[in-house]
């Protein structure tokens, strides 16, 4: 809902439906609302992002075991855009604490009668940006290197390519587990990708910049 949905004819039902799930996220979490902590992100929602990955992945090893059928480009999805989505969701926790646009909704919210009111206008705000401008915002950050930009931006273009690719689309479909994968060049283009982008997200989180890392590490991992 709040990560991959769209609305179907009018805005007004799905901005209020979205608006209260956010509400109770943030509302709900104690820890966030009175924390003392100088830097503080709604954890409730990042438990839940990092559990909708998980259970992402979990799907596609059943969707594997019950049939191999779009093995390969089930695979590839979940390596590039179920990935993106996992990581701007990241992202759009870690911005409460780290965007300057966010600046006076933690100041309301570190008040003496703390208020989430701006925080979940701002929220919002962020939803309205799609994956690929969330990841590109946090690549603007000062010490985001230039290559992890490129590295990823690039291999997520080669990526959309090669699925707007008919032949090699079809390759991947036909592609199966249990066959050898190495004489399918899709599939060889498909995990070359994957590896750059995946290298990339990491140097991303964990490498480049210390409030991303710090962030990963504090909330991301345990």
């Amino acid at each position: 809902m709040l990560i991959e949905s769209l609305p179907v004819g009018s805005r007004e039902a799905y901005d209020r439906v979205r608006r209260q799930v956010l509400k109770r996220y943030v509302e709900d979490d104690r820890g966030f609302r009175w924390g003392s902590s100088q830097r503080r992100i709604p954890r409730f929602l990042l438990n839940d992002l990092t559990r909708y990955w998980r259970t992402v992945t979990v799907d596609f090893v059943y969707k594997q075991r019950a049939s191999d059928k779009k093995w390969a480009l089930r695979n590839a999805k979940l390596r590039m855009s179920r990935k993106l989505v996992f990581a701007a969701g990241l992202l759009r926790v870690y911005f409460c604490a780290l965007d300057d646009d966010a600046k006076e909704a933690r100041e309301s919210l570190c008040s003496r009668q703390p208020s989430v009111a701006l925080l979940l206008e701002y929220m919002e705000r962020q939803l309205a940006l799609t994956p690929l401008e969330l990841v590109a915002k946090a690549c603007l950050r000062n010490d985001v290197k230039p290559q992890t930009a490129r590295d990823i931006f690039q291999s997520y273009d080669r990526f959309l390519a090669l699925l707007d690719d008919p032949d090699k689309r079809e390759a991947l479909a036909k592609a199966k587990p249990d066959g050898d994968l190495s004489a399918s060049p899709a599939w060889m283009e498909v995990s070359k990708i994957s590896r750059r982008f995946h290298a990339a997200l990491l140097a991303l989180f964990l490498q480049d910049d210390a409030d991303l890392r710090d962030l990963t590490m504090e909330y991301g991992i345990f």
